[in-house]
């Protein structure tokens, strides 16, 4: 879901080729989620709107990150993806990470497809014990395949991201959420996609993106505020943590902010005339050690690229899953050309992060 902080905070549009010789941590739930999220108006595609294969599970996740990696690779741009580890207890809400006894799901699953119960097996693996976690742990195998780094948070994937930003591993943080600012990302990458277009929900008709950096640093300086007001502002809004103060949106919360400094001296001077009763200070303290003290892992020595494993694509994509083999084949082989450009690209590049040296050295 994510905080909407669009209104106050300042985006700059670039060009993807900016982003070339780039290092960029993806917040891997969020981009793959919005994988899985999109409608076709073609009728052979469910009604979930999620491209299903003859074992009638989702495919929409492999064909899109199959694509993402070899568009990166294409425009010079080197990924490392992070994923979810373990659940904040301040969750409102059961989202996309957590597993709900997956392993008896799957099991359930596999007898459905072995006994050649269709309508069964398409509605395990539709629902929400069996969808989400198998689309994970299958993201994380292709990723394996492709040579892409991994790292799987203590906590979650945006504020590893962030914490890869802050200590120069990566350039930039690419979610489609502003929770990564609330975590301390210098810089936030948003709409990276080879499409420079986007469906609007609920309607047949697309609206122009390009590629968003939001600087933090610049935005809390034009605010006016520092970061730690920036998670007290962001604590009287919606998030997946809270469910927001009532009549209360990104501009008045800054603007209170402002006056008040703080949440404790807004709800003692405000308490009149907005409903704070839910905001106890326990809750105030889990929440701003959440962003600013987050669980993350700070060492990094074993971040490198391999090179595309082609058999392992193949066994998963194509064995697995049943995709075309032929269509498959030729991206995995664009894919390797793109990987092995954009290494010679950071070959020639004299400040070359150490993680990619050890790449280099390892490759030629």
């Amino acid at each position: 879901m994510g905080i909407k902080l669009d209104k106050i905070i300042n985006r700059r549009k670039i060009s993807i080729n900016e982003l070339k010789g780039s290092i960029i941590a993806v917040d891997a739930p969020n981009i793959i989620y919005s994988l899985l999220n999109f409608s076709h108006k073609n009728p052979s595609f469910n009604e979930t709107n999620m491209i299903l294969d003859r074992t009638q599970r989702v495919i929409s996740h492999l064909y899109g990150l199959l694509y993402r990696v070899k568009f990166l690779y294409s425009k010079e741009i080197l990924p490392i993806f992070c994923f979810d580890g373990h659940v904040s207890p301040l969750k409102r809400v059961i989202t996309k990470n957590q597993l709900n006894d997956f392993k008896y799901t799957e099991r359930r699953y596999k007898n459905a497809i072995k006994n050649n119960h269709k309508t069964l097996a398409r509605k395990i693996a539709l629902s929400r014990e069996y969808l989400w976690p198998n689309v994970v742990q299958e993201s994380k195998s292709l990723l394996g395949a492709l040579g892409i780094p991994t790292i799987e948070s203590p906590a979650s994937a945006e504020s590893q991201c962030a914490d890869l930003v802050k200590n120069k591993i990566a350039d930039y943080s690419n979610s489609q959420d502003f929770d990564s600012l609330l975590f301390g990302c210098p810089l936030l990458l948003q709409n990276l996609s080879k499409s420079r277009r986007r469906k609007i929900r609920g309607k047949w008709t697309y609206q122009k993106i390009n590629p968003l950096i939001s600087n933090l640093k610049e935005n809390l300086d034009r605010l006016n505020i520092n970061q730690f007001q920036l998670v007290d502002l962001a604590l009287m809004l919606k998030t997946d943590y809270f469910d927001g103060i009532h009549g209360i949106g990104p501009k008045l919360a800054l603007k209170m902010i402002h006056n008040y400094k703080n949440i404790e001296t807004i709800i003692e001077k405000e308490g009149e005339n907005f409903d704070f009763s839910k905001l106890e200070s326990n809750l105030i303290s889990q929440f701003r050690k959440l962003f600013l003290l987050p669980d993350v892992i700070e060492t990094f020595e074993n971040i490198y690229w391999d090179p595309p494993n082609k058999q392992r694509v193949l066994d998963l994509l194509c064995f697995d899953h049943h995709l075309n083999s032929e269509r498959v084949s030729s991206n995995t082989d664009k894919l390797i050309e793109n990987f092995y450009q954009t290494l010679q690209y950071f070959q020639y590049e004299k400040d070359r992060p150490n993680t990619v040296q050890k790449t280099l050295d390892m490759i030629f």
